[in-house]
């Protein structure tokens, strides 16, 4: 088997039939699964072992002991992967679902690139409705960027486990950290200096399901403390050594997912004002990452970080949005990207 994917689920026994008709209509056969079930309640482990069964060897059913969320369930998938080594790793979400040459798209780019890691397109779609939200990560170099820390797209892609694929032995240690949120982020970074190379499909063939309330469940108070609780612990392993050529993306990604998402999200989910989160937020980046003010994809005082139009145009975003953040006026950027939110209920996606 060349790639083993690791699939985790909780309670989840509404998606399966489809989840699993993806899988076994993969052009590219040459995978095992690994399904990992977190303590479910409903038929979930009863479906995924009888769906199984269409795979034959190829699946491979874990039951975790306890309830421990994502990156605990997904580390049991991990650590039978590194007890039964293949090439590549890759992970699916089983409420998505992927078009029948998705793992072909990958491998194929894998194998000519001899890349590290591996990146695909996303479609984001409305789960009630079926409305596309946004499409992302299509439109990065063609070329392989062999020092991944020069392909600056790192600094804005989704750092999402799903529609990526990893060259296993590179990183056959490594386990998802307990973050409540973002705990992509963190195996990703942790990752890049290890993987070494990064080269992109360009190809939307992973389709994610947005739930009505994906943008404000599971994202209070606590979840943001999770997140800068790990954020934090994470930044000074970017001070020097492997991971020091990556610390402009990382910083960069922080601010995305903590000081742009994690702020709006908390608003939504507990109504918390909006200019207090912010300056807060402001206060735990200087504090914890003093050199995001000088940042490159963050800052009109950096070095122009990239020359092509699309590049420039995401780094004047992130850079109007952390300029309001110095200013205190962020909440003003917030409110609007909000409404446009409602109003069109469209995301805005690098």
């Amino acid at each position: 088997m060349d790639i083993s994917i690791v699939a985790t689920a909780y309670n989840a026994d509404a998606y399966l039939e489809r989840f699993f008709s993806c899988v076994v209509r993969q052009s590219c056969q040459t995978f095992r699964l690994i399904f990992v079930d977190d303590c479910s309640t409903d038929a979930t482990a009863a479906y995924a072992q009888a769906f199984g069964e269409l795979l034959g060897e190829r699946f491979v059913f874990v039951q975790a002991p306890k309830q421990g969320g994502l990156s605990a369930a997904r580390n049991l998938g991990l650590d039978y992967v590194q007890a039964h080594p293949t090439k590549y790793l890759s992970f699916l979400d089983v409420d998505d679902w992927f078009e029948d040459n998705y793992l072909e798209d990958l491998s194929t780019r894998a194998e000519e690139s001899e890349a590290g890691l591996c990146v695909a397109g996303v479609v984001r779609f409305d789960a009630a409705s079926g409305h596309t939200l946004a499409t992302e990560m299509v439109h990065a170099p063609n070329q392989v960027f062999y020092d991944a820390s020069a392909c600056h797209d790192l600094a804005y892609i989704n750092p999402c486990a799903y529609a990526k694929l990893y060259r296993f032995d590179a990183i056959a240690t490594l386990r998802f950290r307990p973050v409540l949120r973002s705990e992509d982020t963190c195996y990703l970074f942790e990752a890049l200096p290890y993987l070494g190379s990064v080269a992109f499909t360009n190809h939307a063939l992973y389709h994610y399901r947005v739930h009505e309330d994906s943008l404000s469940a599971h994202a209070g108070a606590s979840e943001a403390a999770s997140m800068h609780e790990h954020f934090a612990a994470l930044a000074p392993l970017f001070a020097s050594g492997i991971h020091a050529p990556f610390k402009n993306q990382f910083e960069t990604q922080v601010f995305i997912h903590s000081s742009i998402g994690g702020v709006l999200r908390q608003t939504q989910h507990d109504g918390a004002d909006l200019n207090e989160l912010a300056r807060k937020e402001c206060d735990w980046l200087d504090a914890n990452m003093p050199t995001w003010r000088s940042n490159p994809y963050l800052s009109r005082s950096g070095k122009r970080a990239m020359r092509t139009g699309r590049l420039l145009s995401k780094q004047s975003a992130l850079v109007h949005a952390a300029s309001l953040y110095k200013r205190g006026h962020f909440a003003s950027l917030a409110r609007v990207y909000m409404l446009f939110q409602r109003i069109f209920k469209r995301e805005v996606r690098v």
